[in-house]
């Protein structure tokens, strides 16, 4: 058999196999770009909540520390109202999470029905509770970020929307939300995109493995089609590729056959997960030098006073974090307005952001001694479709030629992503191929989205009728009769 030959039969093979993923695939994302997946936003979450009252806060905190203390280590405390109650909540620079009542001490233990109608009470906008379930994980809650929370009591609520709530049994805080309309749309969108089905997806390395494993052969099968299109057209021109019975498929391989190759190969692309690029993950061990140790009862007894910082509004959260070993206190009454304050500077009025000098001495414990240059990447100048409006991320970099970086978000100073050149490279191309995140088009977000679902339905259509031409026999008798 000729090269050409198997090039074809690869390509037919490959397509009847996979080629009702890859249809799935663009139909799903046009869905996924006008219905995103269902998610509790930080700004919902501030609109809804109550603020703190120090009238009713706090026991001693040291003695919540030492109550919260785990062997992994103290990342961050913060404090919240939880129903009626505040409560402090720890989480360990491995991740996991630990909560007690910041009134009396207590640790949180099962919570009543009328315990629950008090913490969904703030969300629920006075909708009554139809039934309460405590589950593991579900179609809305099986990322992997929900790990920590679980297991979650699902709140069913009365109205139109049917709206579903997911309350942490850990830290009983309101940590999902849901509609029927998001639901219905997700079920045909996001959920067959990114392949959520629990039984999977809650198996992070068999999905993360299956995934790769199809998007790659995906692209595969997409490239060996661009080919046999470029061999064609070289052979017979423009005419010969529009007549014959695969004159369809041939024709939109011509109009989307390049974006069908760049999506499928970037959407492969973000499968990676360290495979061939570096993931950016900063590690536990990174986590803790960059706030030049853990937090412990020591910092917290050298810890500002915070009621004064009530006054300038009312206050939703309180942070106690740790940058290079100077101890912030992030008071937070919305995700865009905050007052910070350092054990040094209480005397001072509060800032509205950890200081860039902080944030530096924090990095370089993981960058090197040389120079290093801090900017903003995001927040509200960046008008980019990507990017949350009150989200500041900010940017340390060494220079040189192999430039190395940290991500560091600006609002409660928390190291986010090691950057390098090869992580950069990541980034510039899965932004530019996937998400079409390119200067002047990532700032008109609905002519982004209407060119991109256009592509996407000719995506579809080359899919499409790439199945329906592999079902036939070369000389256009049908497999199935």
């Amino acid at each position: 058999m000729t090269q050409k030959g198997m090039i074809r039969r690869l390509h037919r093979r490959l397509g009847l196999v996979l080629g009702p993923a890859v249809l799935l695939w663009f139909l799903s994302g046009v869905v996924l770009l006008w219905v995103p997946y269902p998610s509790l936003t930080e700004g919902e979450w501030f609109s809804a909540a109550e603020a703190l009252s120090t009238r009713e806060c706090c026991v001693s905190f040291p003695s919540l520390v030492q109550q919260l203390e785990r062997l992994d280590g103290i990342e961050s405390l913060r404090l919240r109202m939880v129903g009626d109650r505040p409560v402090v909540v720890a989480q360990s620079l491995n991740g996991s999470l630990a909560a007690v009542s910041a009134d009396s001490g207590d640790v949180l233990t099962s919570f009543t029905q009328e315990g629950i109608e008090r913490i969904v009470q703030p969300f629920s906008g006075g909708r009554m509770i139809e039934a309460v379930e405590l589950i593991e994980h579900d179609v809305w809650t099986v990322h992997q970020r929900f790990d920590p929370y679980r297991p979650l009591w699902k709140v069913q609520l009365s109205g139109e929307h049917r709206a579903v709530l997911y309350v942490s049994s850990v830290t009983a805080d309101v940590v999902q939300d849901t509609t029927a309309e998001e639901r219905r749309w997700n079920l045909v969108g996001a959920v067959l995109h990114w392949w959520y089905w629990p039984w999977l997806r809650r198996h992070w390395e068999w999905w993360d493995q299956v995934v790769w494993w199809v998007s790659a052969i995906g692209t595969v099968t997409v490239v060996a089609g661009g080919l046999i299109l470029g061999r064609e057209w070289a052979k017979h021109g423009w005419s010969g590729l529009l007549t014959g019975q695969g004159k369809v498929h041939r024709a939109l391989g011509v109009i989307a056959g390049i974006a069908a190759c760049c999506w499928m190969a970037s959407g492969w692309l973000s499968m990676d997960h360290g495979r061939w690029f570096p993931d950016g993950k900063v590690n536990a061990e990174d986590r803790e030098r960059f706030m030049g140790g853990r937090l412990t009862v020591r910092d917290v007894e050298a810890m500002p006073d915070f009621s004064t910082m009530m006054a300038s509004g009312p206050v939703k959260e309180i942070r106690l974090t740790k940058l290079a070993g100077v101890v912030h206190v992030i008071a937070r009454m919305s995700p865009a307005k905050q007052a910070v304050l350092t054990a040094s500077s209480q005397a001072d009025a509060p800032s509205d952001a950890v200081s860039d000098e902080v944030v530096t001495a924090a990095a370089r414990s993981l960058l090197s001694d040389d120079a290093l240059t801090i900017s903003k990447r995001g927040g509200n100048a960046s008008r980019s479709c990507f990017e949350d409006d009150d989200t500041a991320f900010l940017q340390v970099e060494t220079s040189g030629h192999e430039s190395r970086g940290l991500l560091v978000d600006g609002r409660i100073g928390a190291a986010m992503e090691r950057l390098d050149s090869s992580r950069r490279l990541y980034h510039q191309l899965f932004d530019s191929l996937h998400r079409w995140d390119v200067s002047w088009l990532s700032r008109h977000c609905d002519l982004r989205r209407i060119l991109m679902s256009l592509w996407c339905v000719c995506g579809a259509g080359l899919a499409g009728s790439g199945i329906w031409l592999g079902l036939r026999r070369p000389h256009g008798k049908a497999l199935l009769r």
